[in-house]
């Protein structure tokens, strides 16, 4: 076999590119800081790194989603406590109406600071968070929670849907909570309605123990058939006089001794009859409503200013204000508890996050990462070998048969 110039010169060009590229695949090693730069230099190990990679960019995207609804329940559980403390505020003057030394002047002032207080509950109740939106309105985060129609009662013009957000494969979150489960579904005050339909006594009447009251509306009130709810109250002459509370069916449920002027009380409600027995009185427990409590407060304002109301109807506000605070309030207290409920739970799942980080980082770098200390060798080696590879082809490139003639 003869071997020509070209073969020696081919084969030692061959030798020098080979040499080459292992230097080249060294240094792109140490440049990416990492044992597997292609899927060629271990298949199975790529393969392990693209899914750890994947869970990465997930788990990148879950803390996002974590930091934007923390950010979110943050707000919301500011505007609660604001606006926990103002009805407080409000409470607090209605309390002070309730004095029998206020002039008007006193009540109008009393009522100026309750419409300055109710503006600002009207505010933290169409709050908005980091990003501009209405924390209250539910889904439709781009209009406020509350507005005034046409009559001037305030209305819930959101949804009821919660706004969502994955903080993990399977766990969603709920980052706001719909004003109308908060504020438009406050239960108002239980009341009732009376009026004599037979004899000349005169009725007043009123509920004396709301609690109680309220329990027997829980315990007796019917969605359902109305009849259930009306009661009768019957005085009759004798020795002495008596009366006696029917309910729908005729059954006796209270019944004594009747003295005009004396009141009767059954189950929270008080009636008072001045005048001869023989009178009847047709009882209605009124249904059971929700409201916002801006309506509620305004309504009282209102009374206040009225010169035309009495101390008894005013008084009816008052206590229709106080309830739908007292209620809102407990609706407030369960909210504040499920925004804390739901930040503990993403500050779990952003420890478990942070762990679970560590994890594949740790893993990624015991499959593909770079032992410097082998990869200088190496590197070290390849640049010799590619030295002394150049070397050899320009002496062979050299020879010529005329350098021995």
């Amino acid at each position: 076999m003869r071997v020509t110039t070209n073969l020696i010169f081919n084969q030692s060009s061959l030798s020098m590119q080979k040499a080459n590229e292992r230097y080249l695949k060294v240094q792109e090693k140490i440049s990416e800081q990492s044992d597997i730069v292609r899927p060629s230099d271990d298949p199975n190990g790529a393969g392990q790194l693209l899914r750890y990679d994947a869970d990465t960019k997930l788990l990148e995207q879950y803390d996002q989603n974590m930091t934007l609804a923390t950010n979110s329940l943050e707000y919301e559980s500011v505007a609660l406590e604001s606006l926990n403390s103002t009805l407080d505020e409000i409470n607090v003057r209605l309390i002070q109406t309730v004095n029998g030394a206020n002039s008007q002047d006193d009540l109008d002032t009393l009522a100026g600071e309750m419409e300055s207080l109710l503006a600002s509950v009207a505010d933290l109740m169409n709050s908005k968070n980091s990003n501009g939106q209405y924390i209250f309105s539910g889904t439709n985060s781009s209009s406020p929670a509350f507005v005034k129609d046409s009559s001037g009662q305030y209305v819930y013009a959101g949804n009821e849907t919660q706004q969502m957000s994955q903080i993990g494969d399977t766990i969603s979150i709920a980052t706001n909570d719909s004003g109308k489960t908060v504020f438009q579904d406050a239960w108002t005050r239980n009341t009732v309605t009376a009026s004599a339909s037979a004899g000349t006594a005169t009725l007043s009447y009123k509920i004396s123990d709301q609690d109680a009251y309220d329990s027997f509306v829980d315990d007796n009130y019917s969605a359902v058939n109305a009849a259930l709810n009306d009661y009768t109250l019957t005085t009759t002459a004798g020795a002495p006089d008596q009366f006696s509370i029917t309910d729908s069916s005729g059954t006796i449920l209270a019944s004594g001794d009747y003295v005009s002027g004396e009141a009767i009380t059954f189950n929270g409600m008080e009636f008072t009859l001045a005048g001869a027995a023989g009178s009847t009185v047709d009882i209605t427990l009124d249904q059971p409503t929700r409201d916002n409590v801006l309506n509620q407060v305004m309504d009282v304002i209102n009374a206040l200013r009225d010169t035309s109301l009495s101390d008894e109807e005013r008084e009816y506000y008052r206590l229709n204000a106080t309830t739908s605070i007292e209620n809102t309030q407990i609706n407030i207290a369960t909210a504040s508890s499920s925004v804390g409920a739901r930040i503990n739970t993403i500050d779990n799942r952003t420890e478990y996050g942070s762990a679970k980080q560590i994890f594949n980082d740790q893993a990624q770098e015991n499959i593909g990462g770079l032992d410097i200390y082998k990869a200088t060798t190496e590197l070290e080696l390849s640049e010799s070998a590619l030295s002394a590879t150049q070397l050899l082809f320009n002496r062979i490139s050299s020879l010529s048969l005329f350098n021995s003639l």
